[in-house]
């Protein structure tokens, strides 16, 4: 009996096509007298806490510290426990085992650890399949190996997964130990991944409050040539006095170059106008729809994963939603004309979008060679009621629809014309575009990274005035300006940007070496240029750092409380820097090699532990977890007096008005007390915590009449 594990039951089902003559059973299917298909849902098995290991450990003790978690044990998650049964059952029927899990490193660990979890004797073989549909798993069955060439990939994950493990629960207890002797009553969790995204939006705080702002100077031109005209900025000679993004910074260089150009003939030295165009925007990757979802629709990257799963499982209406690939296979370019047909009919709304769709069209996304472990997230050849869907469900749905659709619609076609002029020996530069045809611009968003950067006028007179111009035409500088501008400090993070900067984290490490390790790591990982995290696990990091009172939200940006500046300080560089991700790779990198062993690599790492648990120094670190604030900009709503504002309690110098900041186990945040006390209402706020239920929940809070804090659910409110 040969038995396929798949990773998952959508893929599952794909290989049972494939083989044919499918019979469903509970948890498998049987394919003809000898083949079997059944699935892992994601990972079966976790690994088990510290208490497993020794029951002592169910207490934090400084004396326990470093926890001795080797060797590994697992046990079954709980939802999943009757499925991880039935591979038991089947495993035990096999002659032969087929690894269906993805052929990526975590797939490969996923399906490994249950085969080594029940002692599998079997022969093992391997399939590897990209696309989610019968034809590609009947090619990918024709070419099964041996899963013994995957060992190293498999020790690779293994490696990673034992290694957060150790690290996590180490440094988690020695810090939350330390933080309780100075009065942190939550738990300060320290994670390869999660503290240097702390780190991330703690340093571009620090970056933004600590700006010292300077001057620069641009000079720009207005040049006549007989009825026509042109405004054109000066291209900074090379040894100019410049800043670093090559400003002028002299304001009296500035202005002789002013002096010496006013009143001057001017030349043409350089004038085209080209024709251009702009395919459409490749389709989403999860990361992609969750930095797009908070940009467009204020939705959060863990609640847009959340609402692709519902609109995957539930309505069968997208791809494989946790993708963090953004191209196509030719087999779904054969699929596009009967998808798109279902979509045309389910959605009347975007007839005008339909009316220029071209099934023919074959876009840039569509690329085997660049689709990895999954495809991008487009939707099925599956028609759905739309108004079944929620208002958030539909804004997502939406929204991948069109990326998919704007594939078959014309190119944005447009001119650009560019046109240098010479001045007394300087040189000044015009530049304007003029869109002939929009195509799928007309539909969908551009994507414009940065935006700041782009210095072309869209205006069609300038166009016009521009693509005049012939090389040797002659006019002169009537006109010159020198304008002193201020530099800005670096943003403030919304999640939309933080989102984006955790694909490329590289370009803030200083070491070249772990700089270039952070990019070798992506290698081959289409919009990912030395990042840290994955697209399904980052909003879940977010969330977990904001719920445990390290960062707030404020008017979309993202501020550190004073908890998470101090703790982010008192940690030791290793941990708050992406370094470790990087170093942790090329010791994967070896061991998938054969390099170096799994044992090894945790033996160092074991040591390196043992020295930062017993070094652990939290410094200034304070319980009272509040966002950093310098005054509450609002007054008394009973009688509109001053507050006075200390960390536990707010209240009204002239009046019996006291509110306290901490509401069920949630510590708001300068914003959401200034919103409250002065509009009377929050919006909805997550972080709850109700002590009836011990569950965590969400709502909005509202001052009553009496100035008495009420949650409001759904529009109901109750005494909060």
């Amino acid at each position: 009996m040969r038995v396929f594990i798949a990773e998952k039951p959508a893929l599952g089902q794909v290989i049972a096509e494939a083989l044919g003559t499918v019979i469903r059973k509970d948890g498998y299917f049987e394919c003809g007298s000898n083949n079997i298909v059944t699935w892992c849902v994601g990972h079966l098995l976790e690994l088990a806490p510290p208490e497993v290991h020794n029951p002592d450990y169910k207490n934090w003790v400084q004396a326990d510290l470093p926890l001795k978690l080797r060797p590994a044990k697992y046990q079954p998650i709980a939802r999943t426990r009757d499925q991880l049964k039935v591979v038991q059952q089947l495993i035990g029927r096999a002659s032969e085992i087929v690894h269906a899990g993805d052929p990526d490193d975590e797939g490969q660990l996923l399906v490994e650890e249950v085969l080594e979890y029940f002692g599998n004797t079997a022969p093992v073989k391997r399939i590897l399949i990209n696309d989610m549909n019968a034809n590609a798993a009947r090619k990918a069955l024709d070419g099964l190996r041996d899963n013994r060439e995957f060992y190293g990939l498999y020790q690779k994950a293994l490696a990673r997964s034992l290694g957060d493990q150790l690290y996590g629960f180490n440094m988690t207890r020695a810090c939350t130990l330390a933080g309780r002797a100075k009065g942190v009553k939550s738990v300060l969790s320290v994670g390869r991944v999660q503290t240097p995204i702390l780190g991330l939006i703690v340093n571009r705080y620090l970056a933004n409050k600590s700006h010292t702002s300077a001057f620069y100077y641009t000079v720009a031109g207005s040049l006549a040539f007989g009825s026509s005209r042109a405004q054109a900025r000066l291209v900074v000679a090379a040894d100019a006095p410049l800043d670093d993004k090559n400003r002028i910074i002299d304001e009296a260089y500035a202005t002789q170059v002013a002096d010496a150009c006013r009143q001057k003939p001017a030349d043409v030295i350089e004038a085209h106008v080209e024709e251009k165009e702009t395919p459409a925007p490749l389709p989403f990757a999860l990361l992609n729809l969750q930095v797009y979802m908070s940009k467009t629709h204020s939705i959060d990257a863990e609640k847009t994963l959340a609402l692709t799963q519902a609109l995957r499982e539930k309505y069968k209406a997208i791809t494989y939603n946790r993708s963090d690939c953004s191209y196509l296979t030719d087999e779904q370019f054969g699929e596009a004309p009967q998808t798109l047909s279902l979509l045309n009919e389910a959605l009347p709304d975007l007839a005008g979008m339909f009316s220029e769709v071209n099934s023919e069209r074959k876009s840039r996304a569509f690329n085997d060679s660049k689709v990895s472990a999954h495809t991008a997230i487009i939707p099925t050849a599956v028609k759905i009621d739309i108004a079944q869907l929620s208002d958030d469900e539909r804004a997502v749905y939406l929204a991948i629809v069109k990326r998919y659709v704007a594939l078959f619609l014309p190119e944005k076609r447009y001119l650009s014309a560019k046109v240098c002029f010479g001045v007394n020996g300087h040189t000044f530069v015009a530049r304007s575009t003029k869109v002939t045809h929009p195509g799928w611009a007309a539909q969908v968003a551009e994507e414009t990274e940065e935006e700041e950067d782009r210095q072309e006028d869209g205006d069609p007179l300038v166009f016009d005035a521009l693509a005049d111009l012939k090389v040797g035409d002659a006019g002169v500088c009537d006109g010159i300006t020198v304008a002193k501008e201020k530099t800005k400090p670096l943003p403030l993070y919304t999640e939309a940007e933080l989102l984006k900067d955790l694909r490329r984290v590289a370009k803030y490490v200083q070491d070249p070496r772990i700089k270039q390790l952070l990019i070798a790591r992506d290698q081959g990982k289409e919009g990912e240029n030395g990042g840290i995290g994955t697209p399904a696990t980052r909003g879940a990091v977010l969330a977990k750092l904001q719920e445990r009172g390290f960062y707030a939200v404020e008017k979309k940006k993202l501020i550190p409380t004073q908890l998470g500046l101090e703790f982010i300080a008192a940690l030791p560089a290793i941990a708050t820097a992406p370094d470790m991700t990087a170093l942790w790779h090329e010791q994967q990198q070896m061991i998938e090699a054969g390099e170096l062993t799994v044992d090894a690599f945790l033996d160092e790492l074991e040591a390196f532990i043992a020295d930062q648990v017993q070094n652990i120094d939290l410094g200034n670190v304070q319980g009272d977890g509040k966002p950093v604030l310098d005054s509450l900009n609002a007054k008394c709503p009973m009688c509109g007096s001053e507050l006075a504002v200390t960390p536990r309690v707010i209240g009204c110098r002239a009046c019996a008005f006291k509110f306290y900041p901490e509401v069920s186990g949630k510590m708001l945040s300068p914003g959401q007390i200034e919103a409250l006390l002065t509009n009377g209402k929050t919006g909805v706020l997550k972080g709850f915590h109700s002590k009836k239920t011990g569950k965590s929940f969400e709502a909005a809070l509202k001052l009553n009449h009496e100035a008495k804090l009420e949650f409001v659910y759904s529009g109901k409110p109750k005494r909060a």
